[in-house]
């Protein structure tokens, strides 16, 4: 079955733009076919950026699948002396994340992969809206991959919606984290720290 967390290179294109605003900052984005929330900004994504926009986040974020770009760009905007690192398995979405990031005139580092291990680099913060038509197996290895390549007391940021299995990932990450909070509920969608 395809779907966003592949990597698709034969769907149609049909470039789509639109501006968006957070924090008194404005933004450009372009999305297309193939990627997540491809009309715009989903609301789990903007729960995520504002749960922790304010919150010190350290020298090296990850922006883990990112699609094409928002919470990390986001992210380095408001926290323009971090490092920030995003990756996706998806061609097409890492492509416009790097667009997008030159459109927005902050300076990410970009990279097509499937396993995080791979960047040999590790990390203060790692923030994932997990792509949850991938599956339970695939969510579950991104926490696992997750742990091992954020540094000791690193955070680990999701958003999940309540019936898409936020408590039994509560569950995983507290299998796999030192601690785990949960930071807020808000319409569905459950906000948690993991920190390793």
């Amino acid at each position: 079955m395809s779907h966003y967390y592949t990597d698709n290179d034969d769907l149609s294109s049909q470039p789509k733009e639109f501006d968006y605003q957070f924090g008194g900052e404005y933004f450009k984005f372009i999305s297309d076919n193939g990627v997540f929330s491809k009309d715009g900004i989903d609301y789990g994504s903007y729960l995520l950026i504002r749960c922790i926009k304010d919150l010190p986040l350290g020298d090296d974020i990850l922006d883990l699948g990112c699609g094409y770009g928002p919470i990390g760009i986001i992210l380095k905007r408001l926290h323009p002396a971090s490092r920030v690192t995003l990756v996706d398995v998806n061609s097409r979405a890492v492509d416009l994340a790097i667009t997008n990031g030159q459109n927005n005139k902050v300076n990410i580092n970009v990279f097509k992969t499937d396993d995080i291990n791979t960047l040999n680099l590790k990390f203060d913060t790692i923030v994932l809206n997990p792509p949850i038509r991938a599956g339970k197996r695939v969510i579950f290895e991104l926490y696992e991959k997750a742990q091992i390549n954020l540094k000791d007391e690193g955070r680990l940021f999701i958003v999940i919606q309540k019936k898409h299995g936020a408590a039994s990932s509560f569950k995983e990450l507290q299998e796999l984290f030192r601690e785990v909070n949960l930071l807020d509920k808000v319409n569905g969608h459950w906000l948690i720290e993991a920190i390793k």
